[in-house]
């Protein structure tokens, strides 16, 4: 049967059901492969999706990104089948109620009553807030995990469904102590903590009633993480000489900028540019950097797992992660670009300020009264600006896809994987979706 028609392989196959079915595929000469397949119509769901979402005020993003999940899904092909994606917009909402009911809320009343008892500059409610930030670094780290457990029960392939075993406060407390050394030890643990972090969660990936193998140390990495730390240090050295340059520049020329008057005004409006463009280039020399770096970190995690004597392979190019970066930024930057057009394309077709009507309002007279334009940008600016950041959003299905297609095109399977001997999983599934994950932005789908 085509992969296009109605996909008889779901979640709920038992055993034996899904096992014939691999052993199928293996004994027609199937190979053990990846592929991909583009999923038609992301731009006009990118649309939808981002309609529902303001019109529902956030509710149907549940929905819309159970649906960008299913289409990305089916698009990667296993030996020419895609894989299911079964969770439901249901579960995901559930999941975030939950967590909204038993952490986010009694958090924000906590803290409304420590803040009213004793005041926001007390000691305690220093401390409170420094064990409030420390506790929520600890969650993060369990709401990826969870997240990506979630995740895995609800993919399946031919009925084999995945699964992820394992203790999820285990991950975020390895998470929550190396996030810690970073700063003390300038960075250097980075390239050994996402080896241990990536272990983790690899070593306890199950596709089946098998699990995946991981034996990557962090050493390969330390080159060209090398390469990038002393890039960063290099970009600040020579932007802050840069930025010190033109305040210097700027005293000489203009005199002291701590007045208020028309030169020292110019000269913050040039030390101002100076910063502006040293903080576009330096971030554009850190992508270029860390471009490289990903993509020797993403080939040497893939090197690094096995599955059943089949070893993945990564050929991902720094070059190729810059494209990928910086077309998707360029694709983001569209919604907001023909948001704000649209807006001031409708201010500028039917006139804000008409004929006839006053240019000023009688709550004020002289020069304290405003007109409407002021009274607009005060009233409407801000709102205007919220959805413009929010437009920021609106092709992200798109550029998810072109990501997505960048890696699965670029991993390859050494080896032959036994399909069919691979039985269902016994891994229970969670009944909610990646509620935590959510309530702190760090779900990557």
């Amino acid at each position: 049967m085509s992969s296009e028609t109605a996909n008889p392989w779901v979640a709920g196959t038992d055993q034996s059901v899904a096992s014939q079915s691999a052993r199928g595929a293996t004994e027609a000469g199937g190979r053990s492969h990846l592929s991909w397949r583009h999923p038609a119509g992301m731009w006009g769901l990118s649309v939808v999706n981002f309609v529902l979402r303001i019109i529902t005020l956030g509710i149907y993003d549940f929905w819309g990104r159970t649906e960008v999940r299913q289409r990305l899904w089916s698009s990667i092909r296993f030996m020419q089948e895609p894989l299911v994606y079964t969770g439901t917009g249901k579960e995901l909402f559930l999941g975030f109620l939950i967590i909204f009911g038993i952490i986010l809320i009694p958090i924000l009343l906590i803290s409304a009553g420590v803040f009213f008892v004793f005041g926001p500059n007390s000691p305690v409610s220093a401390a409170y807030q420094l064990m409030l930030y420390l506790g929520i670094f600890l969650l993060v780290g369990m709401a990826i995990y969870r997240a990506q457990r979630y995740r895995l029960s609800r993919t399946t392939w031919r009925g084999i469904r995945g699964s992820l075993t394992g203790n999820s406060m285990s991950y975020a407390w390895t998470h929550f102590w190396t996030l810690l050394l970073i700063g003390p030890t300038l960075g250097w643990i980075v390239p050994w903590r996402s080896t241990k972090l990536q272990g983790l969660i690899t070593s306890h990936t199950h596709f089946g009633d098998r699990a995946f193998q991981f034996n990557a140390t962090a050493g390969p990495l330390y080159k060209s993480f090398a390469v990038l730390w002393f890039g960063v240090v290099a970009i600040f050295v020579v932007g802050s000489t840069v930025i010190g340059g033109a305040v210097a520049t700027a005293t000489a020329e203009f005199g002291g900028l701590d007045v208020k008057t028309p030169e020292a005004e110019l000269g913050k409006q040039f030390v101002g540019m100076t910063m502006l463009v040293v903080l576009i280039v330096g971030y554009l020399l850190y992508l270029v950097m860390s471009a490289w770096y990903r993509s020797r970190m993403i080939n040497h995690f893939a090197q690094a797992t096995t599955f059943e004597g089949a070893r993945f392979k990564g050929h991902v190019r720094g070059l190729g992660l810059l494209w990928i970066d910086f077309t998707n930024l360029l694709i983001l930057a569209i919604g907001p670009l023909l948001f704000l057009g649209a807006v001031f394309g409708l201010i500028a077709g039917v006139g804000f300020l008409g004929p006839g009507v006053p240019t000023s309002l009688p709550v004020a007279t002289g020069s304290d009264a405003l007109t409407q334009g002021q009274i607009f940008g005060a009233i409407f600016a801000p709102l205007l600006l919220i959805v413009a950041f929010l437009t920021f959003t609106l092709f992200l299905p798109v550029t998810q896809a072109r990501s997505m297609r960048y890696l699965i095109e670029r991993l390859s399977l050494d080896g032959h994987i036994p399909v069919g001997d691979i039985l269902q999983s016994t891994a229970e599934q969670t009944k909610t979706g990646e509620g935590l994950a959510q309530a702190f932005d760090v779900d990557g789908f």
